[in-house]
C-alpha cells in the first residue's frame, strides 16, 4: 500500500500569501469605489490626470490578478503536487515589476506636489526623487534577477535586494510625508477657515504616508526576522493597493475640502498650486513673501479692508493635478 504524501506546513508560506491576497482584494475593492468617484465627480480634470488614474487602476487590477494567480496555482491547480511547492510560478516574479511601476507613479505624483507647494524647491525635490528612483532601480534589478530564479531554494540570492526595496520604500514614503507636512504647516495663515483646510491636508498627508511606510517597514522586519518564510508577502502585497488608494484619496479629497470651506468657489487644488488674482485677499503665509509660502484663498473669509463686491466678480478656479484649470462658471458651477 502506497504511503500518503507528506505535506510541508503551509502556515507561513502559502498561508501568508493567501492572507496578503485577501487583504489586497479588500483594498482593491476600495480603489474601485474611489476610481468610480473620481471619474464621476471630477469630469473636468485634465486628460493627463484622467490617464494617470486609469493607468494606475489598470496596473492595480493587474497586480491583484497576478497575486491571485500565484495562490490559485499553488493551492488549487497544483494541489497534492508537493514537488511544485518548491517551484517559483511566473506570476510571483511578474508582480514585482507591476508593483514597482505603481509605487513609481504614486510617489512621483507626491514629489510633483512637493515641487509645486515648495515653489520649486530643487534640493528637497531632488533628495526625495532620488529615493523614489533608487527604489524603482532596485525593484527592477530584483525583477531581472528573479527571472532566473526557478526554485525557492535559489530565493536567498535575492534576500538583500528584497530588504533594500522595502527599506527604500519606507524611507521614501516617510520623506514625502514629512516634506509635505512641513510645507503645509508653514502655509498656515491665521485665518480659521483656511487653517482648518491646511490642517485637513496635513492629516491626509500623515495618514497616507503613515500607512504605506508602516506596511513597508513590517515587510522589511518580517523578511529579516523570518527569511525562510513568506510572512513578508502578507504586508508586501497590500502595499501596491495602499499606494493607489492614497493617490485616489488625495484627488477625491478636493470635494470634501470644498464642503468643509462652505463654498463651491475656492482655489484649493489637488496639487496645491494656487492661482491668485490681483483682487484676491492677501492670504499669504507668515510674512508676505509669496515665493516662499503657499497661499490659500477661501471665499467665505474677508481680509481687513477687502472689498468683497470686487472679489465676487472674479471666477473661482480648481486646479487639476497637473496644474490645468477648470473654471467655475456662473453660480451653479456649469
Amino acid at each position: 500500500m502506497a504511503e500518503a504524501p507528506v505535506f510541508p506546513k503551509l502556515d507561513n508560506t502559502m498561508g501568508a500569501i493567501f492572507v496578503g491576497v485577501l487583504m489586497g482584494a479588500a483594498l482593491w475593492g476600495i480603489s474601485c469605489m474611489q476610481t468610480y468617484e473620481y471619474f464621476s465627480e471630477f469630469r473636468r480634470d485634465s486628460w493627463m490626470s484622467k490617464v494617470m488614474v486609469a493607468t494606475l487602476f489598470v496596473l492595480d487590477t493587474l497586480h491583484q490578478i497576478l497575486m491571485t494567480h500565484v495562490i490559485y496555482t499553488y493551492l488549487i491547480t497544483e494541489h497534492f503536487n508537493v514537488a511544485y511547492l518548491n517551484q517559483v510560478v511566473w506570476s510571483l516574479v511578474g508582480q514585482v515589476i507591476v508593483s514597482a511601476l505603481i509605487g513609481l507613479m504614486v510617489q512621483t505624483f507626491f514629489v510633483y506636489r512637493i515641487w509645486i507647494l515648495s515653489h520649486h524647491n530643487l534640493p528637497a525635490v531632488v533628495f526625495v526623487m532620488l529615493l523614489v528612483l533608487s527604489e524603482f532601480a532596485v525593484s527592477l534589478t530584483y525583477f531581472v534577477k528573479g527571472l532566473k530564479v526557478t526554485t525557492f531554494a535559489l530565493l536567498p540570492s535575492l534576500f538583500r535586494l528584497s530588504q533594500s526595496v522595502n527599506a527604500l520604500a519606507a524611507t521614501g514614503d516617510i520623506a514625502i510625508a514629512a516634506t509635505l507636512i512641513f510645507i503645509l504647516w508653514r502655509s498656515k495663515t491665521g485665518f480659521s477657515k483656511s487653517d482648518s483646510i491646511v490642517n485637513q491636508l496635513i492629516l491626509y498627508s500623515l495618514n497616507t504616508g503613515f500607512l504605506t511606510s508602516v506596511c513597508a517597514l513590517l515587510s522589511l522586519i518580517t523578511i529579516t526576522v523570518y527569511p525562510n518564510s513568506f510572512i513578508f508577502i502578507t504586508f508586501y502585497t497590500p502595499l501596491s493597493r495602499l499606494y493607489t488608494n492614497s493617490l485616489l484619496a488625495t484627488l477625491n479629497a478636493r470635494k470634501k475640502l470644498r464642503v468643509r470651506a462652505g463654498t463651491e468657489h475656492n482655489s484649493l487644488g489637488s496639487s496645491g498650486n494656487i492661482t491668485r488674482n490681483k483682487t484676491d485677499p492677501p492670504f499669504s503665509m507668515g510674512n508676505q513673501e509669496s515665493s516662499r509660502h503657499l497661499a490659500i484663498r477661501v471665499d467665505t473669509e474677508t481680509a481687513k479692508g477687502y472689498d468683497r463686491s470686487t472679489y465676487s466678480k472674479t471666477n473661482g478656479f480648481e486646479l487639476s493635478v497637473f496644474g490645468d484649470r477648470d473654471q467655475v462658471k456662473g453660480e451653479n458651477g456649469v
